[in-house]
């Protein structure tokens, strides 16, 4: 029901005005319309204004409204000043640590398998030993042709040690001829050939051996004799030896370790190696 004085809406705000409702909970006669129609044309100028209750009920709500959209103004604005400063004065991506990088894939390296050659000449005894431990010299005398063949022959240090000596058959080389001692006792870049004397392993125990203070168990020397052509480290020959020479040594060598072995006598070494010196 309208108060008496109150304009009738026209069908047109009627409408609108319903729709406000709907949306705002507010009716359309407490929005602050401009007065339209014969009354608000016949209100003299200078005719005092009477505010209602329902005046007062609008201008409370209006209030209400302004005072909450400066709340969510400001709450707003903060909740952008704390996101700019968290995304922005915080910690740059820059600064982060890297992620790991996923480890490359491991590639096997070609390992050289077989005897290498040494593209020089032999010089010494030391060249030679080279030769038992895969190496060889392309540019040494073949193995080919009439006798004599000279030899050096390398004898293997010990278990213990890891070296090399040469080893000279006296009888063969010294109390013969002169093309014995040049096969026998040879010139290191006129060796043709190079036999490898090597201890493999203990055999029977013979007895113990007393030198100074130190007491050592003599056992039987088991040996491989392998002999080469330096040239080409082609294999010439094998043979397996047991040490004949089962005497305990003159004086024990701090090289020797915690057993000593039976010694290959020039004899054995000669009778494997003539063959291929001489004939």
């Amino acid at each position: 029901m309208r108060q008496a004085g109150e304009t009738p809406d026209p069908p047109g705000e009627a409408g609108l005005g319903a729709r406000l409702v709907a949306l705002g909970g507010l009716e359309l006669g407490e929005f602050d319309a401009v007065p339209s129609g014969p009354v608000a044309a016949s209100a003299p100028a200078d005719a005092p204004v009477v505010r209602t209750a329902r005046d007062e009920r609008v201008a409370r709500r209006r209030t209400l409204l302004i005072s909450v959209g400066v709340a969510v103004a400001v709450l707003g604005f903060f909740g952008t000043a704390a996101y700019l400063f968290v995304n922005v004065g915080g910690t740059s991506p820059a600064a982060l640590p890297p992620p790991p990088r996923k480890p490359y894939p491991s590639v096997p390296v070609p390992v050289a398998v077989g005897p290498q050659a040494i593209n020089q000449g032999v010089r010494a005894d030391d060249d030679l030993h080279l030769v038992c431990q895969d190496w060889y010299y392309p540019s040494a005398p073949r193995f080919r042709g009439g006798s004599p063949h000279p030899i050096l022959i390398s004898e293997d240090g010990g278990t213990d040690v890891d070296y090399r000596t040469t080893r000279t058959l006296n009888q063969a080389a010294f109390a013969g001829s002169a093309t014995q001692r040049r096969a026998w006792a040879p010139e290191p870049s006129r060796a043709q050939l190079v036999a490898c004397l090597d201890l493999t392993g203990p055999g029977r125990s013979i007895r113990d051996c007393k030198s100074g203070p130190k007491v050592l168990p003599l056992v039987e020397g088991r040996y491989r004799v392998t002999v080469y052509e330096v040239a080409t480290h082609r294999k010439i020959a094998e043979k397996a030896l047991t040490g004949a020479d089962r005497a305990c040594p003159f004086v024990i060598l701090n090289s020797a370790g915690d057993t000593l072995y039976s010694s290959v006598k020039d004899q054995q070494l000669y009778d494997v190696l003539h063959r291929h010196v001489e004939d």
